[in-house]
């Protein structure tokens, strides 16, 4: 059991963030503060961000209020800096090749989407849509047995590599905007689609940024889980000459 009447000893806190499922965001942010210290900022920009963050507060009262002792503040202002540098120079080589690798994957698709089991009243709605007899938002909000009925069929944006099943993806690709399918079959449901968007993707500062944040995490978590399985890991490496 364990003592309620002091401090937590380091074995009882452990097992509390193991029972409630901590434990693996305490290994990350562990893993990214090693990544931290790599990097190394500068103490002058560390001087910098703090007084930018600081503006009118009192130090000492914000580090009563938190908790903290000044070092605890320093990683988390360095925290976003670092951890982009650490990315950038880690997986930022190649990653146009590997986005124009992609093949479209991440192009952003909006869609209405409706799905019914019985294949009669699936080749129905789709008459009645091409003859404009109802909206697609009508026939949708009435008569589509998934989720998507609460949100009158609209779907997106979202990637269209994304999409599941893949077979959205593929008869979506062949549509105009504007564009409505025949019923389709996929898996057990008769599906109409309506392309209304797709914006083919850019690598611009955003996606580059987006796809190293992807890069980045999928390292992390799987840090994490070697180090959950008692697996060693590889030395954490950076070159500060590049800053």
């Amino acid at each position: 059991m364990i003592d309620t009447n002091g401090p937590l000893a380091d074995q009882d806190a452990l097992a509390l963030m193991r029972r409630m499922e901590l434990l693996p965001q305490l290994l990350r942010r562990q893993q990214e503060e090693q990544i931290i210290a790599s990097v190394g900022l500068s103490q002058a920009w560390i001087d910098t961000q703090r007084d930018a963050f600081l503006g009118d507060q009192d130090l000492h009262d914000l580090l009563s209020a938190k908790g903290w002792q000044i070092g605890d503040l320093e990683l988390n202002l360095c925290r976003t800096e670092a951890l982009n540098r650490f990315a950038s120079q880690r997986f930022g080589p190649g990653l146009e090749e590997a986005f124009l690798g992609c093949q479209g994957s991440r192009d952003e698709v909006i869609y209405s989407f409706l799905r019914v089991s019985d294949p009669a009243l699936a080749h129905e709605l789709w008459i009645r849509l091409e003859e404009q007899e109802t909206t697609f938002a009508e026939a949708a909000s009435q008569y589509s047995e998934g989720p998507e009925a609460q949100r009158k069929g609209v779907m997106g944006p979202m990637e269209i590599g994304k999409l599941q099943p893949p077979e959205l993806a593929t008869c979506l690709r062949g549509l105009r905007p504007g564009e409505l399918s025949p019923p389709q079959q996929i898996g057990p449901w008769r599906v109409l689609l309506r392309l209304e968007q797709l914006t083919p993707a850019r690598f611009d500062a955003s996606m580059r940024e987006r796809l190293l944040q992807e890069k980045l995490d999928q390292w992390l978590d799987d840090r994490v889980q070697r180090i959950l399985r008692g697996e060693s890991l590889e030395p954490l490496a950076y070159d500060r000459s590049h800053d």
